[in-house]
């Protein structure tokens, strides 16, 4: 479907980057879990069954785990930051990808309204979520002074700390307050719209009527699936 497409087409303007991001960090964690920490990788055990109310509380759950991991790094004084601080943020995406994606895909593929509408608003609260966290200036701190110290634990480390460092300063942070509160207004914007053009795209029952002879020349594969 050409609607999956959008941190702006996970799906909509908020939505291929964050994605794509995430995707990448995932792996990132995966490779300091397995080399550094020893742990194990959670499978991408992504479920398509949830009720309406199981994605809502879901999507509530992984919010609420995200703040308490972004707390914990902010809370970490700056001359104490270590890699095992920044790694926390990694694991986090690690675990809470197959969580989104819970939350997130039935929106595109349920036949239930009430599911759909459900995803759609477990979307919105984790976008808001995600784009608040984007913007925590104590977190960016404590991560832009472990960079600057430069003390990685291998090159993947250090492409991992930049990331976030580029990410936060291209969400606002390093601007002044007046500049990051225009940014972030425009991006708030910006996300609601494509919410919207998504539930549009997903609610929109437009069809158009053809003559066997307008069809002429398509594959009769194809024409066996329209609707007569």
């Amino acid at each position: 479907m050409t609607k999956l497409k959008s941190q702006r087409t996970l799906v909509a303007l908020t939505g291929a980057v964050a994605l794509l991001a995430v995707a990448v960090k995932f792996v990132v964690a995966a490779f300091h879990h397995n080399r550094h920490l020893n742990k194990e990788i959670p499978g991408v055990d992504v479920r398509v069954n949830l009720s309406a109310s199981e994605i809502l509380k879901l999507a509530d759950r992984v919010i609420a785990e995200s703040k308490r991991v972004h707390d914990g790094v902010a809370s970490v004084p700056v001359d104490k930051v270590s890699y095992q601080v920044i790694i926390a943020l990694a694991e986090l995406e690690a675990r809470n990808f197959p969580l989104v994606q819970s939350c997130l895909f039935p929106r595109l593929v349920s036949t239930s309204e009430e599911v759909r509408k459900a995803s759609s608003e477990a979307e919105w609260r984790i976008d808001l979520h995600v784009a608040s966290c984007s913007e925590r200036e104590d977190v960016y701190r404590v991560v832009k002074a472990f960079a600057s110290r430069g003390e990685y634990v291998s090159t993947e480390s250090e492409s991992y700390v930049q990331s976030l460092v580029r990410d936060f300063e291209r969400n606002g942070l390093g601007l002044t307050l007046a500049r990051r509160e225009e940014v972030q207004n425009l991006r708030t914007q910006m996300d609601k719209l494509s919410m919207e053009y998504i539930k549009n795209l997903n609610d929109d029952c437009t069809f158009l009527v053809f003559t066997k002879t307008d069809l002429d020349g398509l594959p009769s594969e194809f024409l066996q699936v329209l609707r007569p």
